[in-house]
This record gives C-alpha cells, structure tokens and sequence, in this order.
C-alpha cells in the first residue's frame, strides 16, 4: 500500500453486523472500513460553546459513495441487507506515523509499545485465545524478535486440529481489498513439537466464511527456539463485515507446549512488505450513523448517501427515566408491581409492568369497610415517610383493626387479577410498604394473606401471612400443603408508629425472609414449605377464602408498592431497594449518582468517571428526566464537565480536573523554536456574555436559595444573574458554589472564540492535533506587530475536525479561559528539626515542609512565632528573627531567633506555626488544602 508520509492512515469503520446502539457500546469489531468509499468533505464537532454550557453530542457528516448500492436499505441484493438501519456504531481513527502496519503498536510488537506492563494479559491487546484459559501473557525475553516482550501463549495437550492460540478480530476490513498476514512465532517447551499455521477467516451478516489457512510449520520447543515466520493472503468477500485472524495448533498436540508471538503485521496488499513498528491509532470520534439520506445525481447514474452519525448522548437524550425506586424495581425482574398509587376513588388497581390485570377491590362476607385511593404520602415524623417512587397511596380505613372476631372490610383481591399464590411457590419474595395508624393491635393486624382450600379456623394447608403482632413487630407465617406453620418476626423494630415501613418477605425452599427497612432475620426452616394451591391471595386483612372470604384482624392504615419477585432478593439488592425507596439514594457522591443513572439507562459502554468532589448528594427525584439531563444535573452540582470522548468512551470529571492543570498540555504560537506550536488564523473576543455578578444557587433537596452578589461588578456591567440548582444535601457547599461562580464571572475575560490549526500543511501538528481532548489546558500567543504579546492560559471547550478528499485537514478549537484570579487554600505550616538543639541557642535548622520551590522567608515571616517540639514536654514557643536565604528546592533552612530557647529539642522535633485553642495536631488542615480532598475551594 503506498503511503503518504505527510498524512496519517484515515480509518472510517461501521458495523453492520451489531445489534445496535442498545447500551451505547461502540464495538472493536468485527467493523468494515468503509475509507475507500468516502467522498467530499468529512465533519466532526464535538463540544461546547462555552463552560457553563451543556455539551452537545458529537455528530459526524460525510459523503458516502453509493453507486454499488451497498448502503440502500432497500437493497436486498446489497452485501449488507437488513443493517443498513439507525444507530449502527461508527468510529474513526488515525494512525500516525502513518505505516503499512494496520494493527495497533500493542498487537504488533509483543507489548514493547502501548504502554502496557509485564505479566497478566492486556484486555486491550486485541489477541485473545482459544486455547490458554488465562487469555495469555505479556513477558519478557532476551531472545524476543523485536524489543524485549513477547506475548506468550499457552496450549494443552491434546488440543484440537485447529484450536486458535492467538487471533483477533479488531482490524476493520473493505470489502474486496486483499490482505497479508505475517507473523512470527515459536515454542519454548523444551521436547516438544508444536504444529502450527495461520489462517483467515472473514465474517459475514450470514456467519464466518470457510478460513483461508497457510501450510504448517513444526515448532520445534527449546528455551531458545528460533523464531519462524508465518505469512499468509486472502482476499474479503464483497460482503465482508470483519475479520478473524491469527494463528492456531495445524495438528491435534501431543504435549502441553507455550507459544510466543511477537514482530506481527496486517497490511493491505498481495504481498508481505517489511516489518514496521505500527504508528500510533489515535481515536477521532465514536457514535452511531443515525441517519443515510440518499441521492442520486448525473441523470441518475451516480448515488451518494450522506450519513450522519451522534454518539451517545443523543441515546441517553431520549430515555425517559422512572423514580429510583421504579428503576430498582425494574432491575429485579417483578412478576407484577401495584404501585397503589391510582387516582382518587379507584376500585381497581393496575400493575405498572403490564404483566397481569388490574386487581379488584372485594368486600368481605360481614360486609364492607373502606379503601381510598388517592391520599397523598404522610407521616408521623420527617423522617418516616418516603421519597424514591412518586405519587398517591391508598388509605384502609377498616374497622375495629386488630380485633381476632369477626369484622367488616374491604380488601384488594389479587386473585381478581389471576395471582393465588407464588408464581414459583419453592422461590418468590413479595414486597409491600405499610404505615399502620392503629397503634399496636390488640392481637395482630394482617397486611397480606394468602391460603389455600384447606384452611380453616385452626390453620392448616399453605398459608402466607405478613402482619404485625400485639408488640408491634412485623411478622411473617408461612405454610406449606402439609409442613405446618412456621413465623420469622423482626422482634427489634416496632413497626406501629404511624410512620412507614418497607417489608420484604419470602422463601427460598430452604429459608424464609423477613426484612423491614433493611433490617433481616432469616430462618432455616427446609423443603416442604412452598404455598401451593392457594384459591385466595388478598391485601389489606386477614381474608379467609374457605368461608366465603371471612374477615378478622382487620389493618388500618396505608399502603403502598405491593410486588412479588421470582428470587428472595440479596442482601445487597434489598439494601439497595431500601435507599431508593426511602431517600431516593441522599447521600450519594457524585461519581456513583452519575453511574447509577447510567446504568438506569442500560448504558453498558465503556466509561471514565472521576471520584468527585461532592460527597453527599441530595436525592436522586429523577422521574420524568431524560437520562442526558439527570446526568447534566450531577455535573452541575459537581461544577465538573462531562462528555462522549474520542473513542466513544462515556466521560465525567470531577471539578479538580480543572483545578490541577495547571500546566498547558500544547502552547499555540508563533515561536517554534521555543516548542510553540504555529496556527494559521485565531479569533479573540473579549466577551461580556458569560458576566455573571448576582449569582443564585437553589439547593434542589431544599429550594432554599444561595446568593453571592458583587456590586463592583454589577456598576460597570450592569446586573446580570446567573442560576443553578446545586443538588448538594451541604447547604454550605452550595453557598461555596455560589461564592466560586461568583470570583469565577464577575469579571469578563478574554476568550478565543477560534483558533484553527492545519496538520495537514505542517504535518508535525498531526500529533498534537490528533492527541487534544475537551477539557485539555493549552497556551495561545499572539504577537501583534509592534505591540505587547497577547497570552492566555484556556481550556479546549470545542473541537471541529474537517477533512476533503483533497488531502486537506483542519483542526478548529473553541477555548474559555483558565481561571483568571489565581486562588488556593493555606494550612498551618509545619516541618521537622533537622538536628537536636540544647536550651539557650538562638538559630535552628529546620527541614523543607510541604513547600520548597519558594524562599522559606516568603513563607515565614519576621516577628511571626513558632511551636518547636509540639506535643513533647518541652513544648514552648520561639520569635522568628530572621529567616536565611533559600533557592527552589532547598531541603533546610536556618532561622535566627529573637530570643534564646528555654529548652533543649531533638532532631525531628515538630516545628509548627501557632494553632488554634484546642488544636493539638499540626497536619489537622492538611487535607483541605489539596484541590482533590472532600473540601470545596475557591
């Protein structure tokens, strides 16, 4: 394949033979390399306009040739038919240095290159293996082909006739396009032999194509062996959608032998060229071709379509989300959930997953009492009511509750909507949430029952009942056809508080559950208690269906979220459902907030998430959402930023991302010989847009409303606000995030609105170009003829990619300002003695502290004093004279005193500044000076 040096091999890469877009995963393969059929100019835009906007999804535009029809749906003689559909993935890439070398610098040398260490196999290497159980290894060699690593390979004895050792089926594959395979393998299982060939075998809509395989080679095994090189061409079917290649055993072995495999390439082409180390695959954008617009011009005779592609965050832009406690529901795969939460004057009562009917309400044969449907969530204290799942509950009003005689009430039958009993009586759980206003029951009032044909007044048969005795604990009984009964009660919690509660109960053919807010007891209690034949299942008392739906012990009260789980759910799982439920996950962090509402999403893709800053969330009230903002909103109350990556990675970092990089990545300009690196046109604006000096934080958990106002700011710039709702449970951090708002756009700044670079005119700019991510720090300077030089320290916010099919290639970034008032947080300063001292010295050597890249005298002043020997007997405290001379770096520093000390000191002795009352440790404030501890600065 001939190469331009001066340009990087382009990489277009499709995927008809995915699934699709479900779980935003932008797939390694198998990927068609649709390069050769681009035409016209290729767009990316990734970003945003400014920091304090929401970042857009990364969209791709292109011209596709379609003369052949390949990417006509409608074809069905096209080699893709039936997936040339929405939301195919979609990547780019660019290698370079460009080289023949198509696979990556990982895959090719053995691990020499990629960046990976020695020992367990990389995920990423791209070989995997058919025969080694542990996927393989990275090692080291003296011997290797290249460099000094290899990847080593194990095979056991009596392993299949073409059994693959190492294959991968990474590299995108054109149609049409032939290709060689060279690769260079050995064995160094002294006394053995190994039989080995490589082959090719390529994937279709339809399956893998018969392999195309090369002649064997015996691999004599030696723990010096020589190395053998294998090669290998075939050509990819025109409807190829992949590739799979590599080298696998060319006879069934006879001994367990370990292969290495180094100097590998994959190259377009009939013929094997020499072997060069891969250039670097830089990623340039992951999606999803969501659309192929068609057309057809020259009097109809040449078709183009004109894909546009989004990455993932137009997926999670449209999934509407359920409250927490609906998501966690969902999660345990329900059999049926009755939120209870219809409207007022309901008789029926419908299951939110759609599984069975509506359950009806019944009257008990002594008549009736009343249900009412529609009362909004109360409590007798603030903390005993609930907040994960939204709407109405209903309130059971039936009379005389608790009383053992017979009474009066209404019930929901479940039976009405087909449920008697368990769906798998040997394996079930059932969920429901109470909060009895009765006070404790005379003898015990019944929120779920269940039995069978044989019950009657004295129980016997299957049965299940959930209850609360005359103590007030929550109870469960549980009956099998012919076992007896066996009850599990929670005997540490009462439960009749006028307050809510969540219970979870069940069996597992061997225990039963009871759980009450999170709290468990288990009972090993056997086989033979599975409720079978259940002819009556019933809420809201205890209904006994062999009399004619009988009624006693009545409950009173309300009830909400009746469920039944094919599974007793874990420990984990229940505690999990318990947060949800209660408050909606307060407390989260950050980071897990924006991993929970991912994976409510269903996003499976890879993802990078920084720990954050914000410790403590407020609750998680997402209903209603779309998963984009729900995800915006944690990075809003993070004050971090968030975005799909190049390589189609989902990306949240925290706010000290910014904080840390205090380095420039790249500086833009026009001295090269200083490492600037050139730009051909730049755009500054000195934009009063983003001005904020009356800045309002609404707490969400609270609506409570945090100001900082400037009134400097708001005399020259008029008034201009700016809002946030900051989802923070620390009231303080949301005031810190109104005061650091504030210090941040009180002041206008100097911006650049564009900057364009033009690798493919000065190709050393590729690397640079090819390797910037939103969010990095970079320099721009500029010269004005005649005129001080402009410099400014910014973030890339943008970044827009252009490439024609005339070899040219713009890079055109959008940058906001660093902070423009630098600011920090100071501890107490504190160090060591360097060496014993006596009593009556007026100068002490003291080591470095944290600091010592500036002069100790800018940190200790004259007439300040200090602790020597905090902590020990001879604590006592010194007047600092004068402080000697200190260069970057220093390790010591000499202090003269203004009075001789009164005690003697040994070497390591703390030296410290003056702390306050009370304060007996000098590192105490050594945290909250580190941009990456729990404390917000500004």
């Amino acid at each position: 394949m001939a190469l331009n040096t001066n340009w990087p091999v382009l990489e277009y890469a499709w995927s008809p033979a995915s699934a699709g877009a479900n779980g935003g995963l932008v797939p390694g393969g198998p990927l068609v390399d649709v390069s050769t059929y681009t035409r016209s100019r290729a767009t990316v835009q990734r970003g945003r306009q400014y920091e304090t906007d929401q970042v857009r999804s990364g969209e791709y535009s292109h011209t596709w040739d379609n003369r052949g029809g390949q990417f006509d749906p409608s074809n069905s003689a096209g080699p893709w038919y039936g997936s040339v559909v929405p939301y195919q993935p979609f990547r780019i890439r660019a290698q370079w240095p460009p080289t023949a070398n198509l696979l990556t610098q990982l895959q090719a040398t053995g691990g020499d290159l990629g960046g990976y260490p020695t020992g367990s196999f990389p995920q990423t290497a791209g070989w995997e293996s058919g025969t080694d159980v542990t996927g393989g290894i990275t090692t080291t060699s003296g011997t290797a082909w290249q460099g000094t690593r290899v990847f080593q390979f194990r095979v056991p004895n009596l392993s299949p006739n073409h059994s693959p050792i190492a294959a991968t089926r990474q590299p995108p594959v054109t149609p049409g396009t032939t290709y060689t395979l060279q690769v260079r393998v050995r064995n160094i299982t002294p006394s053995t032999t190994l039989t080995v060939n490589a082959q090719i075998t390529w994937s279709t809509l339809a399956g893998f194509t018969t392999p195309t395989r090369s002649s064997t080679q015996v691999l004599t095994g030696s723990a010096s062996a020589a190395w053998t090189t294998i090669t290998l061409t075939a050509t990819a079917p025109a409807n190829a959608t992949g590739c799979y290649f590599g080298v696998e055993t060319g006879a069934a072995t006879t001994a367990l032998t370990d292969m290495q495999l180094d100097g590998c390439q994959w190259e377009r082409g009939s013929t094997a060229t020499t072997w060069t180390a891969p250039g670097v695959w830089y990623p340039l954008y992951g999606g999803f071709v969501e659309r192929y617009p068609a057309a057809w011009s020259h009097s109809g005779t040449y078709g183009t379509v004109t894909p546009t592609a989004t990455d993932a965050f137009s997926m999670l832009s449209q999934i509407d989300l359920k409250g927490v406690f609906d998501e966690e529901l969902a999660r345990a795969t329900p059999r049926f959930v009755l939120p209870l939460s219809d409207p007022s004057d309901s008789d029926r009562f419908a299951d939110s997953t759609g599984t069975i009917p509506p359950a009806v309400l019944a009257v008990s044969k002594y008549g009736p009492g009343t249900i009412t449907a529609g009362t909004q969530v109360t409590s007798a204290s603030p903390t005993g009511g609930f907040i994960g799942s939204t709407g109405t509950v209903i309130t059971v009003a039936n009379p005389n509750p608790g009383s053992i005689t017979n009474q009066p009430a209404t019930f929901i039958s479940l039976g009405s909507a087909g449920v008697l009993g368990p769906a798998n009586p040997a394996s079930w759980a059932r969920m429901i949430a109470f909060r009895c206003t009765s006070g404790t029951p005379a003898n015990a009032s019944i929120i779920w029952s269940a039995f069978d044909s044989q019950h009657t007044s004295v129980p016997i048969g299957s049965g299940i009942t959930l209850g609360i005795d005359n103590s007030g604990h929550a109870y469960f009984n549980l009956s099998g056809p012919t076992s007896g009964t066996v009850s599990l009660t929670l005997t540490s919690m009462a439960v009749a508080d006028s307050n809510w509660h969540l219970a979870i109960f069940g069996y597992d053919n061997a225990n039963m559950y009871l759980t009450i807010d999170g709290v468990s007891v288990t009972s090993a209690v056997g086989t033979g208690y599975a409720p079978t034949g259940i002819i009556g299942d019933n809420i809201g008392t205890y209904v006994d269906p062999t009399i004619g739906d009988g009624t006693s012990l009545n409950f009173q009260g309300d009830l909400a979220l009746a469920a039944e789980f094919p599974a007793v759910p874990g420990t984990t799982r229940t505690a999990t459902m318990y947060a949800a439920w209660r408050n909606a996950f307060t407390g989260d962090s950050a980071n897990a907030r924006y991993q929970r509402i991912l994976d409510y999403a269903g996003y499976t893709g890879a993802v990078a998430i920084d720990t954050a800053l914000t410790t403590s969330m407020g609750p998680a009230l997402i209903a209603g959402q779309d998963a984009l903002s729900a995800l915006q909103g944690v990075v809003d109350t993070e004050n971090g930023e968030h975005f799909v990556a190049r390589d189609g990675t989902m990306t949240f970092r925290s706010r000290s991302a910014r904080y840390n990089a205090i380095t420039p990545a790249f500086t833009f300009g026009e001295n090269t010989a200083t490492g600037e690196w050139p730009y051909e046109d730049i755009k500054l604006d000195y934009d009063p847009t983003r001005v904020a000096n009356l800045v309002q934080v609404t707490q969400a958990s609270t609506s409570q409303v945090l100001t900082a106002a400037d009134s400097g700011s708001q005399t020259k710039y008029f008034r201009r606000p700016l809002t946030r709702t900051v989802n923070s449970s620390s009231t303080n951090e949301c005031q810190d995030a109104a005061n650091y708002l504030l210090s941040r756009f009180k002041t206008p700044a100097q911006r650049v609105s564009g900057i364009r670079l033009h690798p493919s005119a000065m190709p050393a700019l590729w690397p640079v170009c090819l390797s910037l991510e939103l969010g990095t720090r970079v320099r721009v300077v500029r010269r004005p003829p005649a005129a001080t030089a402009i410099t400014l320290d910014c973030f890339v916010e943008s970044i827009d990619w252009e490439f024609t099919e005339k070899g040219d290639a713009t890079c055109t970034l959008q940058l906001s300002p660093a902070d423009i008032s630098p600011y920090g947080v100071f501890a107490a300063f504190h160090t060591q003695l360097n060496a014993t001292i006596s009593s009556g010295v007026t100068s002490i050597v003291i080591k470095a502290g944290a600091d010592n890249q500036n002069p100790a005298a800018a940190q200790l002043p004259v007439n300040g004093q200090l602790i020597l020997g905090l902590g020990t007997a001879n604590q006592e405290t010194v007047t600092i004279a004068s402080v000697g001379t200190t260069t970057a770096g220093w390790t010591t520093a000499t202090i003269t005193l203004a009075a001789a000390t009164t005690k003697a000191h040994t070497a390591l002795d703390v030296v410290c500044e003056l702390l306050p009352a009370g304060i007996t440790d000098a590192t105490t404030w050594d945290n909250s000076a580190k941009f990456d501890s729990k404390v917000f600065a500004y």
